[in-house]
């Protein structure tokens, strides 16, 4: 199971099934129809044309990419265009980017992070790299305040095309550094936890009585279903959605961008190190 299954599941339990289905198959040629079943009518025509791209503009998965290997399409003097290949960022589309960080490489003691010569061996077996991994960040960052370089983070960035960087004011002379980005979530929601299914269950059924309140509304009013005869309970139904869109967007920047921040751990994990140690 994953969070699109327990969406639909979910949807299912909500709402009526001949509304759900009247909504579907509207305007749909009637030879075709039949063609997809109701659950891929509403994971095409809810989930993936708005719940999945509102969810990727207000979530995602944070990721640093490592550019020393990627050749600038185009370069001048402070001005940098990088074009990501789909290789480096998990098969996904770029849909923020966040800045130009330096990235640590293998220094003292062989630690990640740490400071001194990059040529040093790191032995994965040695009693040092198996040092709790929260003390080794924060020597690294004592370390990395100390160093004559500095720690590079700009974020003076700008995502111009798709997984196009334009990198503005840059440091040429670092050859390792990387771009912090946010891509989009997994094209099943695969990256959300388990217990946050609810949560994402939640704003789909919105979404959902939204299209259906959007498709029908008009077409119940005036007659174009079952002839102009009275439909009864069905049309209360429909109406009873007329507050969904708006109950969607309150849902969707109130609560299910709080929850997408939590699921990212990359996110969230630096978000929790900062406020417990905001000096280092």
């Amino acid at each position: 199971m994953n969070a699109i299954i327990y969406a639909i599941n979910e949807i299912k339990h909500t709402i009526p099934y001949e509304v759900l289905h009247a909504a579907m198959v509207f305007r749909e040629d009637h030879t075709l129809y039949h063609m997809s079943s109701l659950e891929d009518k509403i994971i095409n025509k809810v989930l993936k044309q708005r719940v999945l791209l509102s969810a990727n503009v207000l979530g995602g998965i944070e990721h640093t990419i490592p550019i020393a290997s990627v050749q600038p399409t185009f370069s001048e003097r402070l001005y940098t265009v990088y074009r990501i290949p789909f290789e480096l960022t998990l098969d996904k589309e770029i849909v923020s980017v966040l800045s130009l960080s330096y990235l640590p490489t293998v220094g003292f003691m062989g630690v990640n992070g740490g400071f001194g010569g990059p040529n040093m061996i790191y032995n994965p077996s040695s009693p040092v790299a198996s040092m709790s991994g929260s003390v080794t960040n924060v020597g690294s960052r004592i370390a990395a305040s100390h160093a004559t370089s500095g720690i590079l983070s700009n974020s003076h960035l700008e995502l111009v095309a798709q997984n196009t960087v334009a990198v503005y004011a840059h440091y040429q002379a670092l050859s390792n550094y990387g771009i912090r980005v946010v891509l989009e979530n997994d094209s099943n929601m695969n990256n959300i936890q388990p217990r946050s299914y609810h949560a994402f269950s939640t704003l789909c059924v919105l979404a959902t009585k939204a299209y259906i309140y959007q498709q029908l509304t008009l077409a119940i009013n005036s007659g174009y279903l079952s002839g102009g005869q009275e439909l009864g309970a069905f049309k209360n139904v429909v109406e009873s959605y007329s507050d969904a869109e708006e109950q969607y967007q309150i849902y969707l920047t109130q609560q299910w961008a709080g929850v997408a921040f939590m699921n990212d751990n990359v996110r969230h994990s630096a978000y929790l190190i900062s406020m417990l140690s905001p000096d280092l």
